[in-house]
């Protein structure tokens, strides 16, 4: 079967919208082609800036028969009692075009219909491609729309030109004032002229020649291939990103390296602020040597190899342009310390409801303060100092030009003003990770600063009525959220936040609150839920057990959560599953776990009680130091005990005293297992039906 050709030729498209467009054109046509029942093989799709590209492969050349039923009247109706068709069974059948003998009687729901059954042949497919094609283009949704002519088509730049093939047949699809043909385009600067397609399967081969590569897996495989190249050559690193790729891959149709050189004036200029000035310009990806330093850059023109150095030489010029001025702001930067900047902290508002920029600053401190306390970790004095001056490059020259080097820039002011290194460390993590699954802190002081900025961030905007929906999230606090749980799970932070919360409470009087404390601890469980739910892959029932006992410490609900995870697929954690089910159900509404062991008269009661007291004391040792596994292995013997008591004791007694007694020693009994999670939840492999 034949390959089919559709290409939108356009005017340059921005190179970061250019993908997403083409995703949503695979997908579409997916739908599209299926809908129309026409068998295809795969869907391949192709883009440049100027063009966007459909190959469908192996595309059916007719439609599949599709069979048609059409429910008629009621059987009693249709037919006499004799079987002879009715008056309305005719009419049905010529309205439907059957003979009125092909009726056939079919039950729906549990009453009988005459229905009309008949396949109705494909249509070709040179027939319902032009129908398909423009729809396609008409249901893409580009970021920005614009008009060119009086056709009424919309699209995020003029569309100038459109192919379409199948096989090597042209397909006449008409787009506003364009009807499609074989002729395309080659590159825009280096081959003019008119390219004319032989056929589908000709198309990527005469784009090459035509020095135009289509696949940009190809020109992302041959930008990386440079980089690698000269990063061997220079023996050091190339610094690239995903953002700075797809620039440079979707931002021309034939990507040519060029190494350029940085001038020796900027050498002493901070590495960093060198790398982000050549990141800035959106073309430029930085090298780092292994003596640290960043003398040389690679560029990529769209056209063939710079023989002369033309182009070198121009990308060198505007490299020494942009250097300059973060020149110019670095050394004005450093006509005031980085302390000195704070108080400038002040005049900046950070949010109406919540206050300055210093007010935030100040809430950081407090809660990095309780938290170093808590956990042990950094100083005292280097966590209040880097937490003092964390936000101070905020209003600095070089973080207004490039605010990818908020905290970048304050660590380089604060060595250069001979604060402590671990200061200056932790003013650059505290804002790490700044994406899911980007680089954590790694220094004690780093990781406080970091915990405490987040945790103020959500607690701040929740405060202030900021929830965050499904579309709206300015302050981005689920984002922060997932990153002060990762960071607390990764860095094994044993502290319960939920409680910091409410301790610290008070750093939060001066803001006007629109919602209650009990929404932002509501928030965090539910972020800890789906953080062990989408990043930890923890079963859903085992995330219900463990959310029953103490959430705020997302260490330990972690490792409470792959306790339990590895324990319920093993045989003996069904009967103890069991056994404290029965314990769970029958306490579930008892308000107090508070019992007299000398209103025990059954022997199964003080053979459990005796049992309880041993495995109290040395769950308490368990749980110090976090070891569940030992935990779980100590309730496992209680298993037995439990059994017999039910056995043995009339719980819901006559006697108001013994009855009240027996349900507070359950419940304190159940107690024990709610420290690690309500096992009763837990849908264990051998559970019964």
């Amino acid at each position: 079967m034949p390959d089919l050709l559709f290409e939108i030729g356009t005017e340059e498209m921005p190179a970061l919208e250019v993908p997403r467009l083409a995703a949503e054109l695979k997908a579409e046509s997916k739908r599209a082609f299926s809908a129309a029942h026409l068998a295809y093989k795969r869907v391949d799709l192709h883009y440049t800036p100027r063009r966007l590209v459909l190959i469908v492969r192996d595309l059916a050349s007719v439609q599949e028969d599709q069979v048609k039923e059409v429910k008629g009247p009621p059987a009693a109706i249709a037919f006499n009692p004799d079987g002879s068709p009715t008056q309305a069974a005719i009419g049905f059948a010529k309205t439907q075009g059957v003979a009125v003998e092909a009726l056939e009687r079919v039950e729906v729901e549990n009453k009988v219909y005459a229905f009309a059954r008949q396949t109705v042949p494909g249509r070709k497919a040179v027939d319902l491609l032009p129908e398909i094609l423009p729809s396609l283009v008409k249901r893409l949704h580009p970021s920005k729309s614009m008009r060119w002519d009086n056709s009424g088509i919309t699209f995020l730049r003029p569309i100038r030109w459109l192919v379409c093939l199948y096989g090597k047949e042209v397909i006449p699809v008409t787009l506003g004032t364009l009807r499609a043909s074989r002729v395309t385009r080659g590159h825009r600067f280096l081959e003019q002229e008119e390219v004319t397609l032989e056929s589908a399967t000709t198309y990527e081969t005469a784009l090459e020649e035509a020095l135009v590569t289509v696949d940009p897996q190809t020109r992302e495989e041959a930008v990386i291939g440079s980089l690698k190249e000269a990063a061997r050559k220079l023996e050091g690193e190339y610094l690239i990103d995903g953002e700075l790729l797809g620039r440079i891959v979707n931002g021309g149709e034939h990507p040519t390296p060029v190494l350029g050189h940085v001038s020796t004036e900027f050498i002493n200029l901070p590495v960093e602020v060198v790398q982000a000035t050549l990141r800035e310009e959106g073309k430029f990806v930085p090298f780092i040597l292994s003596d640290g330093t960043s003398p040389y850059f690679m560029g990529f023109r769209d056209g063939l190899r710079d023989e002369k150095g033309i182009v070198r030489a121009g990308f060198e010029r505007v490299v020494r342009a942009r250097l300059r001025d973060s020149q110019f702001f670095f050394d004005k930067d450093r006509r005031c310390s980085l302390a000195e900047r704070v108080r400038e902290l002040r005049k900046v508002i950070y949010d109406v409801r919540l206050g300055s920029l210093w007010d935030k600053v100040e809430r950081i401190r407090a809660l990095a303060g309780e938290i170093a306390i808590r956990t042990g970790r950094g100083t005292p004095a280097d966590v209040d100092r880097a937490a003092f001056l964390c936000k101070a490059d905020l209003v600095t020259e070089l973080v207004k030009a490039f605010p990818e080097l908020q905290g970048v820039a304050g660590k380089i002011y604060a060595r250069l003003d001979g604060e402590p290194d671990t200061v200056a460390v932790a003013i650059h993590e505290h804002y790490l990770p700044s994406f899911s699954g980007g680089e954590l802190p790694q220094s004690d002081v780093g990781i406080v600063i970091s915990l405490a900025d987040k945790l103020d961030t959500v607690v701040g905007a929740l405060l202030a009525g900021e929830e965050p929906t499904g579309s709206r999230d300015p302050y981005g606090i689920k984002r922060q959220a997932n990153g002060l749980i990762h960071l607390a799970t990764t860095k094994g932070i044993d502290l319960d936040f939920l409680d910091l919360i409410h301790v610290s409470q008070e750093i939060y009087t001066t803001i006007e609150q629109k919602v209650e404390m009990s929404n932002v601890v509501k928030f965090l469980t539910e972020r800890a839920r789906q953080f062990l739910r989408h990043y930890c892959n923890i079963p859903a029932d085992v995330i219900a057990a463990v959310s029953a006992a103490e959430v705020g410490n997302f260490y330990r609900l972690l490792r409470r959560a792959q306790v339990l995870t590895t324990w319920r697929k093993r045989e003996t954690f069904q009967s103890l599953v069991i056994a404290f089910s029965r314990v769970r159900n029958i306490t579930k509404s008892v308000e107090t776990d508070q019992f007299d062991p000398k209103l025990f008269t059954q022997e199964a009661e003080r053979v459990l009680w005796r049992e309880y007291l041993k495995v109290e004391g040395q769950l308490t040792r368990f749980f110090k130091t976090g070891d569940y596994a030992g935990a779980i292995e100590r309730l496992v013997t209680l298993k037995e005990p439990i059994d017999r008591y039910f056995d043995d004791v009339l719980v819901m007694a006559k006697e108001e005293d013994l009855k009240r007694n027996r349900l507070g020693f359950l419940s304190a009994l159940a107690g024990l297992f709610l420290r690690i999670g309500d096992f009763s939840v837990i849908v264990t492999d051998n559970a019964p039906s």
